[in-house]
């Protein structure tokens, strides 16, 4: 019996470059929610950077946000996080700085950029997330230091020159991200270690959970629970390891898979 479902945010419940939830999903997920099962957002954007409409109209009863890094309560609360340890963020900022490498540090509350503001907004901000949630650090490089350690690194670099810091960093894992970026975490964290954690505390074990999403930094997601469904415009290597493919976001994707497995 399945009693959580979790949902990846961006081409999983909302289109790319689009506000709002596909209407089919909000109409299957209200039905779910009748039937008392948890609803769970899991994303690689921080709760602020979320999509007003998910949080008003999805209201989500957790959400796991930073690729796994944190986990907050239906109204943002911070319940858990995993942030990088000092050596490491003073490791990478040093080595971003020094090779004029664009990037901002990823927190609970916010994303602060310590180098090329003008850079990295005009970049990261093509999509979705405005430039006036972002907040520029890069005076004085010291956010860290004030409020906590970083859950994650966002950085730019010519030729994602970036992702061969992987070679200087065992603990960290690097991964391309949207719009010719590339982002790095703890390689202890992801979405579905903090999904387990969090399954964990609310006595609902990984079989009885149904996932969604459609890239590859849902693997975990799918392959965990006991449902792993990839959306039809999903990556190929999401759709190998799924256990079944649903239509396109746009194409009622998850109202059809939730049919399909007589959940509503």
């Amino acid at each position: 019996m399945i009693k959580a479902l979790v949902f990846d945010v961006d081409d999983t419940l909302v289109k790319y470059g689009k506000k709002y939830v596909e209407e089919s999903a909000i109409e299957a997920i209200n039905l779910v929610k009748e039937k008392g099962i948890k609803i769970i957002v899991a994303t690689g954007r921080g709760y602020k950077f979320l999509h007003q409409d998910v949080k008003d109209r999805v209201k989500a009863d957790y959400y796991i946000t930073v690729n796994g890094a944190c986990i907050n309560s239906v109204d943002g609360t911070t319940v858990k996080c995993y942030p990088m340890s000092e050596e490491t963020t003073d490791k990478l900022l040093e080595i971003c700085y020094q090779r004029g490498y664009s990037f901002g540090f990823k927190f609970d509350d916010s994303l602060q950029v310590y180098v090329d503001f003008p850079y990295f907004t005009s970049h990261y901000c093509k999509g979705a997330i405005r430039k006036e949630t972002i907040d520029d650090n890069s005076e004085t490089r010291d956010y860290h230091l004030t409020y906590m350690l970083p859950l994650g690194c966002f950085i730019y670099s010519p030729e994602k020159e970036a992702m061969k810091l992987q070679e200087e960093f065992d603990n960290l894992q690097f991964f391309s991200a949207y719009l010719h970026g590339c982002e790095c975490l703890r390689k202890d964290v992801n979405k579905g270690k903090a999904l387990k954690k969090l399954l964990k505390s609310l006595n609902i074990s990984l079989q009885e959970c149904m996932a969604f999403g459609d890239a590859d930094n849902d693997k975990e997601l799918l392959e965990m629970c006991g449902i792993g469904v990839c959306m039809g415009n999903g990556s190929a290597s999401l759709k190998k390891v799924s256990d079944y493919v649903t239509a396109d976001i746009e194409e009622d994707g998850i109202y059809s898979a939730l049919k399909h497995f007589d959940i509503i």
